[in-house]
């Protein structure tokens, strides 16, 4: 067995408690040292952790973590140490870093700028425009930055579909294993975040999604990244623990503002009042804070080269919306000369890529 099965085993034995994982790491000078370390020493220093002893010296738990390891191989996953230099170099700053993430996906976890976009699943229509408006700003860059966020309903599915639509990469942290997509309606959206970023976790295979485990997941989302954008939330939430993970990290926090009486903005305000948070009013102020130069930034044209790239199916698909307004996929197909599947197919796509937008009565309108 080699160390990173002996770090994923000592990262599974103290889940929760990643300090006491770190300090006995840096103590014995290795995983595979701590589980060679025997009963006698390690309840010396351990004291009244007799279940963690007994996990560190039965042999069941590096056992699993070979399992789960070889189940990674297999599966075209990678499992990735603390001590890898594919390591995102951001999180094993933090002190609770996870010893061992697996990840599925072509983007590398390292690079210049990181930016975690976070908020309330239940989003107004205010948050679209946001994820928007951001992500357009932020393509227009000469170093385009990576989008983090967790694939949960609300902020964060806008996050990662609003990075798709212009261009940028994201990269979804997940609260499960990766043989889990939640939610479920995330799926044809995890595989395009696959194929332009990388979906990311610490969990093993067959974890559910315990209420517990989306605390974890947001601690990661502040920490792999330069900076935590929250775009909308309430005074209690998800996205308030990543964005106070954030600040302890002492990583920059932005949040855009609401009116004092709108509840879905009154987590924002006080994180603003509080003075974690920086009020931004545009992707321009969290460039000018992180000190990301908008060198060369040119908006001129870029719905154009959006439409430049599409391929022609769906161009044709834009284009008799434009002309019909409100339509269903067979009337699409009827136009377009298509088959309905296909249709149908094809508008799932453009729906999670925000080309268009599914209505009442499963008909659709170009955005």
């Amino acid at each position: 067995m080699n160390e990173t099965v002996y770090l994923a085993a000592l990262n599974k034995c103290f889940f929760g408690n990643w300090k006491l994982a770190h300090s006995l790491l840096q103590h014995f000078g290795s995983a595979q040292a701590v589980f060679s370390a025997g009963r006698k020493l390690l309840s010396q220093l351990l004291p009244g952790m007799d279940a963690a002893v007994g996990h560190l010296t039965d042999g069941q738990l590096p056992e699993a973590a070979f399992d789960e390891l070889e189940y990674c191989r297999k599966e075209g996953l990678e499992a990735i140490s603390i001590t890898d230099d594919g390591y995102p170099s951001r999180l094993a700053q933090t002190p609770e870093a996870p010893l061992v993430i697996f990840k599925k996906g072509s983007r590398q976890l390292n690079g210049a700028r990181f930016l975690s976009i976070v908020g309330t699943r239940h989003c107004t229509p205010h948050s679209k425009k946001y994820c928007e408006m951001v992500a357009e700003f932020l393509s227009s860059l000469k170093v385009k930055p990576v989008i983090v966020s967790g694939m949960a309903y609300g902020i964060d599915t806008l996050a990662h579909q609003s990075a798709l639509r212009y261009g940028l990469d994201t990269i979804a942290v997940t609260a499960t294993g990766l043989d889990t997509v939640y939610p479920a309606s995330n799926r044809n959206l995890s595989l395009h975040i696959e194929e332009r970023g990388a979906i990311v976790t610490e969990f093993w295979s067959g974890t559910d999604p315990f209420p517990s485990n989306f605390v974890s997941r947001n601690r990661m989302v502040a920490g792999m990244s330069d900076g935590t954008l929250v775009i909308e939330s309430r005074l209690r939430g998800g996205s308030l623990i990543t964005a106070k993970a954030a600040f302890n990290y002492d990583r920059e926090v932005f949040a855009f503002p609401g009116k004092i009486e709108e509840e879905n903005f009154a987590g924002c305000n006080e994180l603003i009042a509080a003075d974690i948070a920086h009020l931004v009013r545009g992707a321009e102020d969290i460039c000018r804070e992180l000190e990301w130069a908008s060198e060369g930034r040119n908006t001129t044209g870029l719905r154009q080269n959006r439409w430049d790239t599409l391929p022609p199916e769906k161009r044709f698909v834009l284009q008799a919306l434009k002309r019909g307004g409100e339509m269903d996929a067979a009337q699409i197909a009827a136009c377009c000369g298509s088959g309905v599947s296909y249709v149908s197919r094809l508008l799932l796509e453009m729906e999670i890529e925000g080309l268009v937008r599914h209505i009442s009565a499963n008909k659709y309108v170009n955005l």
